[in-house]
């Protein structure tokens, strides 16, 4: 049986990312809270324009991030 040099491996796999969703991670819990305006981009699809309810910027990325954990890029346009 050869080894060392000769025998050269990579093993290479996708990450089963799940998004965590629920009331406070992906979602607000003020029906009230505004819309925003984001886009998500993915590594091998078309981005993707949709609103997410949150009371702030900050709040809008951290849904966003939750909803999508697998995309590339995630860009908060403001509110609706």
């Amino acid at each position: 049986m050869k080894r060392g040099k000769d025998y050269n491996y990579v093993l290479t796999w996708a990450e089963d990312v799940r998004p965590v969703v629920g009331e406070g991670l992906s979602r607000s819990s003020n029906p009230k809270a505004p819309l925003w305006e984001i886009t998500v981009e993915f590594e091998r699809t078309p981005r993707m324009k949709t609103t997410i309810r949150a009371a702030n910027k900050a709040e809008a990325k951290k849904f966003a991030t939750n909803r999508h954990p697998d995309a590339k890029r995630i860009t908060i346009h403001g509110k609706q």
